[in-house]
């Protein structure tokens, strides 16, 4: 799963690595982020092929600029903010090509991102993934990375470029606002369910 101590802590060796010219340790940052990356960008642009390139431009930004980049504490925030700024981007040109109407990230759950194993429990699954694309988008997107990428909420503060308690409230509003229209469910059981 991601965020544990010990993979930010090897991935701040490989970007040491990294910052010594080392195309290898690049590589183990790449095969590391790569998935989660993806992920992200899939949610945000709602195309494979777009976040598939998102996530390699990023990558190859990075790489020719890492001698400006310098030591940072948390390599996968750092990535996970340089490929959301350039989803926004390509949004915003996107936009304003007029391919696409939205005017930001707009996240949408798939029942395949919910967890749910039993087969009993596909209408739930349904009613969930309903109610959390009915969220605001700022909600869906906190959502998205607390419970699905598993970030802290100070990793999510700083890709959304908010303050600590800005993502503290986006994530307490969605959970409340999911509990309102699931009934009242004790929190921890709508947890289990959703992620």
């Amino acid at each position: 799963m991601p965020g544990t101590y010990g993979q930010d802590e090897e991935l701040n060796n490989y970007w040491e690595a990294v910052r010594r010219d080392d195309p290898g340790a690049y590589a183990q940052v790449h095969a590391i982020l790569y998935p989660l990356l993806y992920r992200y960008a899939l949610a945000i642009l709602s195309d494979e092929a777009l976040a598939e390139d998102a996530v390699q431009e990023v990558f190859i930004r990075i790489w020719t600029k890492k001698a400006s980049v310098g030591a940072t504490r948390n390599l996968r925030a750092f990535f996970f903010t340089a490929l959301r700024r350039h989803c926004l981007n390509q949004l915003r040109s996107l936009r304003m090509l007029q391919v696409l109407p939205s005017p930001g990230p707009d996240i949408e759950f798939s029942p395949e991102d919910i967890l749910i194993s039993e087969e009993s429990r596909e209408i739930r699954r349904e009613t969930i993934t309903r109610y959390l694309n009915q969220l605001p988008r700022r909600q869906k997107e906190a959502v998205y990375l607390r419970y699905y990428e598993a970030l802290s909420y100070e990793e999510i503060a700083v890709i959304m470029k908010v303050n600590y308690q800005s993502v503290v409230n986006l994530v307490f509003k969605a959970i409340a606002q999911l509990r309102e229209w699931l009934g009242h469910l004790p929190l921890w059981w709508l947890l289990l369910q959703v992620f």
